[in-house]
């Protein structure tokens, strides 16, 4: 559109204009909702939120060894509450979709080369027709077009349901708050333009909770005779149903979001040393070049973090789009990883997954597909940085020191997460990017 013109469509659309005032009606007071509509969706504050808070608990033993060396282990762990996330409190009702493609498919037409269909009528069949992203839709049924043995839940109104012998209705959306006072077996109070008043409303809540448990052991060797190390390990897991506020939770299935957290890396392994080159000292013009080196580094080894698995393409019929969609694929194979560099860039097989079927036989909590909303686990970390330097004196309190730093010292590639999306099309599956690649870097410092 034009600044001009703003609710007029290239097309020649226009649109209800969604700032038509504002109203804070009491309770009770009779309000036309659709003067008041959305230009895509709601964002709502919950009025009660309630504070977040995480308990931490741990248990440590540690043992001197020698002198100057400590073996350090303990078991820590964690219990977030109330953590912030995203629901949509006006999703769209799949089952009455599914209820109005079942009836859609009574009256279709046959398939290419298949039987006649003694129920064909083109015209029903398209005003039934549901499918995804159809929640802001508006289906208008004839009197009398259910056939015998079929019923559409209704999303709003005083009557839930219809069957044989129905009455005209008109459903302007397919949310529970699509148009609120409407009466859809009557059409009273229903848009006369066929616009929803509401789409998706957001609400951003306290409601999610995590589970972090970890068993945590190092051991350090203090500098000493030119050198100090330490060597940490940690086995770790963390569980959540959401690990940010942008990760919206599937409306009709809270157990459906518990999986493991984002963030979650099961091993790590960190080994940092510095050790002085045990060079003698030497005197004069030898002195300066021999004296004051020494390497040191960090090696890190980590299994790396779950993938996210996501669908974008509405298949659960609840067109409830805000960060990202609730629905999943279905897991149809065991979950198996592979070497990206000899599978054509497939960090895992693709076919492991598939859209849930949307035959006469899908319940709304099948189209979410039965995938965890993260599965274990992407490409791991292998890297080495590494570093030599040089201190040489040129005076009392003054020194110049020379660093010369690797980073991925071996240049070993590192991939990043594939694509987690089966709505991606041939990139599902394929890892796209990686970690940086080695890089040096030189440095000269003058200390006094």
């Amino acid at each position: 559109g034009l600044f001009n013109t703003p609710f007029v469509s290239q097309s020649g659309t226009i649109s209800p204009n969604p700032f038509n005032g504002v109203l804070n009606p009491a309770r009770g007071t009779a309000v036309d909702w659709s003067a008041f509509r959305p230009i895509l969706l709601f964002g709502e504050l919950q009025p009660n939120l309630r504070a977040q808070y995480t308990s931490q608990y741990n248990f440590g033993i540690q043992r001197e060894i020698g002198k100057d060396m400590v073996f350090s282990v303990g078991y820590v762990g964690s219990q977030g509450h109330r953590l912030l996330a995203t629901k949509d409190l006006n999703f769209g009702n799949a089952r009455t979709c599914i209820d109005l493609q079942n009836i859609s498919s009574f009256y279709a037409p046959p398939a290419p080369g298949g039987p006649p269909n003694p129920n064909e009528n083109d015209a029903l069949s398209s005003a039934y027709s549901c499918g995804p992203f159809a929640a802001d839709s508006q289906f208008i049924l004839l009197a009398n077009s259910i056939p015998a043995g079929f019923t559409v839940h209704l999303p709003y109104g005083s009557v839930p349901t219809v069957g044989s012998g129905n009455p005209d209705i008109n459903l302007v959306g397919l949310r529970r708050y699509s148009s609120p006072i409407c009466e859809p077996t009557t059409g009273v109070g229903c848009p006369s333009d066929g616009v929803p008043v509401f789409s998706s409303i957001f609400a951003q809540d306290t409601i999610a909770n995590s589970n972090y448990n970890s068993l945590q052991a190092s051991l350090e060797k203090r500098l000493s005779h030119g050198l100090q190390f330490e060597v940490a390990y940690t086995w770790s897991k963390s569980i959540d149903n959401a690990s940010s506020f942008e990760n919206i939770l599937k409306p009709i299935c809270n157990q459906c979001n518990r999986a493991l957290s984002l963030f979650d890396a099961r091993h790590r392994v960190v080994i940092s040393y510095l050790w002085e080159l045990p060079v003698p000292q030497y005197q004069g013009a030898k002195g300066k070049l021999l004296n004051g080196w020494a390497v040191s580094g960090i090696t890190s080894l980590q299994t790396c973090f779950p993938i996210r698995i996501q669908s974008s393409n509405d298949s659960e019929l609840q067109n409830s789009f805000d960060f990202e969609l609730p629905g999943k694929p279905n897991l149809v194979a065991p979950f198996q990883t592979q070497d990206p560099r000899t599978h054509g860039g497939y960090y895992f097989n693709p076919g492991s997954f598939a859209l849930p079927p949307q035959g006469p036989n899908a319940t709304p909590l099948s189209l979410l597909g039965n995938s965890p909303r993260t599965i274990c686990c992407g490409p791991g970390i292998t890297n080495f940085d590494f570093s030599v330097q040089k201190i040489l004196p040129v005076g009392e309190g003054k020194h110049f020191e020379f660093r010369a730093e690797f980073f991925n010292i071996f240049n070993h590639t590192q991939f990043l997460n594939p694509d987690g999306n089966i709505s991606d099309g041939v990139d599902f599956g394929k890892v796209k990017r990686a970690r940086d690649p080695r890089n040096i870097q030189f440095a000269l410092k003058f200390a006094f």
